[in-house]
């Protein structure tokens, strides 16, 4: 699955921790990268248990690192097609 995110980019967190958060992407990590959290200084590896990258997100003041199967993008045409649907039952016909 490739949703082609950008850093900058805002996603919806729909697995996981942070379920239900907006984020903001900052950049992908590989697997076995140092990351130095922009929060604390500390400095972390990124072991993934399955060996894929993931987008290193920030969430309000915290960041964190999540794989991309768990974001949903926030940008272009992604409105269910029950709010099209809604936007439907507006139009009033003489």
């Amino acid at each position: 699955m490739s949703h082609n995110f950008k850093p900058g980019d805002l996603a919806l967190v729909i697995s996981g921790g942070y379920l239900g958060e907006t984020a903001e992407l900052v950049r992908f990590v590989m697997p076995g990268e140092l990351i130095v959290s922009p929060t604390t200084g500390k400095v972390y590896e990124f072991r993934p248990a399955a060996g894929v990258g993931g987008w290193l997100c920030k969430f309000r003041c915290m960041h964190a690192v999540k794989h991309e199967k768990n974001l949903m993008p926030l940008r272009g045409d992604f409105t269910p097609e029950q709010q099209k649907a809604k936007e439907v039952d507006h139009v009033h016909l003489v």
